[in-house]
């Protein structure tokens, strides 16, 4: 498992060494189910590789959740109304 983190932390290295040469800049996230790829010509200052990296996590992971009704569905019960006060 280690091994599998050193591998991402060296490849998320080598990608900004990389990206750092060029222009534009991106970030890539993989949720299993859904892969997005970022990119921006802004400069680090304006856009930091942290923020880059989120919008690429949050585009992925709103990509892998189903829009046609087969994901799980959150439910809420109403409650009954409040019953008329009585008058005395």
């Amino acid at each position: 498992m280690k091994s599998a983190y050193l591998a991402l932390a060296a490849a998320g290295v080598l990608a900004l060494g990389v990206t750092g040469c060029s222009k534009d800049r991106k970030a890539e996230a993989d949720t299993g189910t859904a892969k997005a790829v970022v990119t921006t010509d802004a400069p680090p200052s304006a856009v930091p590789d942290a923020q880059l990296q989120q919008q690429a996590q949050q585009a992925a992971t709103a990509s892998s959740t189903p829009v046609d009704g087969s994901g799980p569905v959150a439910t809420t019960t109403a409650l009954p109304p409040p019953a008329p006060a009585k008058k005395k």
